[in-house]
Formats: C-alpha cells, structure tokens, sequence
C-alpha cells in the first residue's frame, strides 16, 4: 500500500533511524517542495518549449554556417569562416568570396524571418543537389539516397 511516506513510517521501516534523525535529513515543507518544482518547470513554460507543440528547427545562422562551408568547399577555397551581410558575400578560408542567393542577402539571419529561413533551406537543397551530380559524376560507385 502506498501511502504518504511521512518521518515515521521511514523510521519504521529503516529502524536504526529515529524519527528526529529523519525529520533532520528532509527537513522540506510541502511548500518548499512546490516551489523547488515550480522553479524547475516555470523557465521551460516562459520560453514556450515545454508542450507547446513547437518543432524546433536549425536557426538561420545554423543553416548559413552549413551553406557557407558547402558553397566555400565547392568554389574551391576551403572551408566557411565568416558571412559579410553588407556585402551579401560569404568569407571562405581562401581566397573565395562568393555572393549569397538574394533572399539570403535580403532577409535577416540573425531574427530568422520565415522567408529567411526557406531562403536558407532553398540554398541548401540547391547545394546538395549540385554536391549529389558532382558526386555521382566522378563517383560512380556513389548511390543517392
């Protein structure tokens, strides 16, 4: 039977322990333990990421981070170091400087508009696919998926 587990039914249970030694060791109040709780799940239900029903997706700057390095590897010039928004160009660790998709260089990466976002996921398939016909070309072993 389970019932409310309360100092003397531990010391009954456990007999080497007095029920002041018990009372000593949780000394929490019914209220100290709705706070402690109410302080654990408050934060995740004020950023809305607590059964909210949200997906979360990759951020822009994620999703600009894997089309920097893809579009840098792909002109040639290493890997993605850094995006120049006023210059709508991507800084590659060669000497590469190639020019963002225009819905890219309109939109606001760091808010992560919508139309931003789908900008991004546009650019990204339009990489991977450039990616799967080079691959395919000189791998013929190379099966997409």
């Amino acid at each position: 039977h389970y019932g409310l587990v309360t100092g003397e039914t531990i010391s009954r249970h456990f007999k080497f322990l007095s029920q002041e030694s018990v009372r000593s060791i949780l000394p929490f109040s019914k209220m100290q333990l709705i706070v402690f709780a109410v302080g654990l799940i408050l934060p995740a239900l004020q950023s809305g990421g607590f059964l909210s029903g949200t997906t979360i997706h990759d951020d822009c700057v994620d999703i600009l981070d894997v089309c920097g390095e893809k579009k840098c590897y792909l002109e040639g010039s290493g890997g993605f170091s850094d995006y120049d928004p006023i210059r709508c160009e991507l800084q590659c660790s060669g000497p590469a400087r190639p020019r963002v998709p225009e819905g890219v260089c309109r939109g606001d990466v760091i808010n992560c508009t919508s139309s931003t976002r789908q900008s991004l996921l546009n650019w990204q398939q339009g990489l991977e696919t450039s990616i799967n016909k080079i691959l395919g070309k000189w791998c013929p072993s190379f099966q997409q998926k």
